[in-house]
């Protein structure tokens, strides 16, 4: 499956990203699922990290559904926790970091995802372009 996350909807949330002043938060990447619905070992972090530069639980199978559906995709993940990689870490990642981490972040995102919004409507990115035709 190539292609699946809409170039023009990319361009969008990169230019309200700047204008809001969290360019220095945004990065792109490759994005590797697991199934879930635990935190990754460091065997497999290990191993991940040679092919993605973020681990998740969601987002690929809606994407993919999404994409066979013809909906326009743009995909957003908020990184809460780092991946410990390292066995002889005292760390580990814990469901109290994670929510300490999007609480910390939810206002810059509740903000960015309604100027997402906005933008995506002002230039129409939410119709499919086949769509278009039948809208009156």
């Amino acid at each position: 499956m190539n292609n699946a996350y809409n170039k023009d909807l990319i361009k969008v949330a990169k230019h309200c990203a700047q204008g809001l002043g969290l360019k220095p938060f945004l990065r792109e990447g490759v994005y590797v699922m697991t199934g879930g619905p635990t935190y990754e070992t460091i065997a497999e972090i290990r191993f991940l990290v040679n092919y993605g530069d973020a681990i998740g639980m969601s987002t690929a199978h809606e994407v993919t559904v999404a994409h066979h559906c013809g909906l326009r995709v743009f995909g957003l993940s908020l990184i809460t926790n780092q991946c410990i990689s390292d066995y002889e870490s005292k760390s580990a990642a814990n469901h109290e970091e994670v929510l300490e981490a999007a609480k910390g972040r939810a206002k810059d995102l509740e903000i960015f995802i309604e100027t997402l919004v906005e933008n995506f409507n002002k230039y129409d990115l939410f119709l499919q372009k086949s769509a278009k035709k039948s809208v009156k």
